[in-house]
């Protein structure tokens, strides 16, 4: 099962960088284009939009599969003292909770925009592709967030250990204090 996880994670990763460098590529070609040669790129700030739901929601799945979310702990040690587990599968159940609820929102735009048969402006291409991609990846990480805390009791990092977890590791030294 976490060879799974490592390999939809890593797949999730690629695709997220792919169109990061994408975006980054068809941005500085645009911006040469329109000031040194009059001449942008047709559409571009479409593309990018379709790029940036991809780097966002790919990386969201990604991120949240792995617990490597930015995480704020003013009251850790406080309720991990007190209760720990509560304080972990109370986060679980929040995060899971609000990422369903995201999905489900993104499902309902994505299907309302299909309904609609609306066009963007610029390529008059399908307007449903965005929120439609977005939902894609939501319902990919809700359901690799969902296997994660299953199969790892509740510690869904376990699932997946990123290959700069594993190099930090060795070079911890026995001092190190660990989180």
């Amino acid at each position: 099962m976490k060879h799974i996880f490592k390999s939809i994670e890593r797949l999730l990763a690629v695709l997220a960088g792919i169109a990061l460098f994408i975006m980054m590529a068809l941005t500085f070609v645009d911006v040469v284009g329109r000031y040194g040669f009059n001449k942008s790129i047709f559409g571009t700030s479409e593309i990018i939009e379709l790029l940036m739901v991809v780097v966002i929601f790919a990386g969201i799945a990604f991120v949240t599969v792995a617990d490597q979310h930015i995480k704020v702990d003013i009251f850790d040690p406080w309720i991990k003292r007190r209760a720990p587990k509560l304080q972990r599968w109370a986060v679980l159940v929040f995060s899971f909770a609000m990422y369903g609820f995201l999905t489900f929102e993104l499902i309902r735009h994505a299907i309302d925009s299909f309904q609609s048969g609306k066009r963007t402006a610029v390529l008059d291409g399908p307007q449903w592709l965005l929120p439609g991609a977005a939902a894609l990846f939501s319902i990919i990480g809700v359901a690799l967030f969902l296997a994660a805390i299953l199969t790892t009791r509740g510690h869904p990092a376990r699932a997946c250990t990123t290959e700069m977890d594993s190099i930090d590791s060795r070079h911890e030294s026995p001092d190190t204090p660990k989180p």
